[in-house]
């Protein structure tokens, strides 16, 4: 059984799990929908959960193996599916997959940032390159080289810059 754990963040304690999907990995918060997604590498899947009341709302179909997610503050979810080098985007409040986007030449993304304001989505792939993707349309708007194994995206607002991390 798999599950994801809730903790208390004033404390850091426990206070409950609920269950999942096979294999997950990371969550993002929606602030639109007050919903948790718990991405299941596993079964292909999304599970959702009500933020309020800790329960399990359904199960989103992907399509293929999802790593990273990002939310837009907007009621949409963009997950990276490494398997299929796409991207999906989840209609939050529906919990349904509304456009899936191939994201060549990047290969096997893993990892996901987001420039909320500007619409843009900063997907690292396992081939060497990060794209930059158009949150509406996903069209992918430019690639650059980056370093092997990335793992993790970070946009910071302030400074405009994206970070990658990289195995190397």
């Amino acid at each position: 059984l798999f599950r994801s754990t809730v903790f208390d963040l004033k404390t850091l304690q426990v206070t409950g799990s609920l269950p999942t999907g096979k294999k997950p990995d990371a969550i993002v918060y929606d602030d639109a929908t007050r919903r948790v997604f718990a991405n299941n590498g596993g079964s292909a899947s999304s599970t959702v959960i009500d933020a309020a009341d800790w329960k399990v709302l359904g199960t989103i179909a992907l399509g293929g193996g999802p790593e990273s997610s990002v939310a837009d503050g907007k009621g949409f979810v963009f997950t990276n599916l490494e398997d299929n080098s796409e991207i999906v985007k989840i209609d939050a409040k529906a919990m349904k997959v509304v456009a899936r986007w191939k994201l060549a030449p990047c290969e096997a993304p893993s990892s996901l940032g987001i420039d909320r304001p500007a619409r843009r989505l900063f997907a690292g792939c396992r081939n060497h390159l990060m794209a930059m993707i158009d949150a509406d349309d996903g069209r992918v708007v430019q690639t650059a080289a980056i370093g092997d194994h990335v793992d993790a995206t970070a946009f910071d607002a302030e400074t405009k810059m994206i970070y990658f991390s990289n195995g190397d």
